[in-house]
């Protein structure tokens, strides 16, 4: 498997040891910092980038008709990205682009977590994506039609590194820390507290 997915560059042979895709953040410093003065009005904070892994499976949905038994043509394709310490997992509206990561990257962060819990293997984010994959054309296809989903260029699940920015700071009466993802700028308060005047 290439390490330079989605790059456009190619890999040597050397190189085909799994690394992790490194996405680039959509969203800038400036607006995950004004999406933490919403939340926290007048505050001055500190910003700082971290990722996030998970498992990215693409995909390819083909249907078939009643008397045809394989299905034809190019398929619709879908992105599933798994949290690769959860396990949860979403249908990408876009295809995951970036520079290659280094492989210690993805273990710092799967080690740390990995000691307290069980995180999903390759094999579990195959197996959730499949299954939300599933999901979502059994609403869609007609009945007597059947579909057949495989992994793009049988490949299975890749390493991605998702960014974020974790953003911590106050004002008069406030402090918290939000992270704000670095994708869309949906953000999740990881801690608030009420300062003592």
């Amino acid at each position: 498997m290439s390490a330079d997915i989605g790059t456009g560059s190619q890999a040597s042979a050397a190189s085909q040891i799994q690394l992790p895709v490194r996405m680039n953040p959509h969203i800038t410093v400036a607006e995950a910092l004004a999406a933490f003065q919403r939340k926290v009005p007048g505050a001055t904070a500190e910003v700082r980038a971290v990722v996030h892994p998970f498992w990215w499976v693409p995909l390819t949905v083909r249907t078939h008709g009643l008397l045809r038994r394989s299905a034809v043509g190019r398929g619709q394709r879908m992105d599933i990205l798994i949290n690769a310490v959860s396990g949860r997992g979403v249908i990408a509206d876009f295809t995951p682009t970036g520079e290659a990561g280094t492989a210690e990257e993805w273990s710092d962060l799967i080690g740390e977590v990995g000691d307290h819990r069980n995180v999903p293997s390759q094999a579990d984010a195959r197996r959730t994506a499949r299954s939300l994959a599933r999901t979502k054309v059994l609403g869609t296809v007609k009945l007597g039609m059947g579909f057949d989903i495989s992994t793009v260029d049988h490949e299975g699940a890749r390493r991605l590194l998702k960014p974020n920015w974790l953003v911590a700071g106050g004002n008069d009466k406030h402090t918290a820390t939000i992270l704000i993802d670095g994708l869309d700028a949906s953000h999740y308060i990881v801690r608030a507290e009420k300062r003592d005047c």
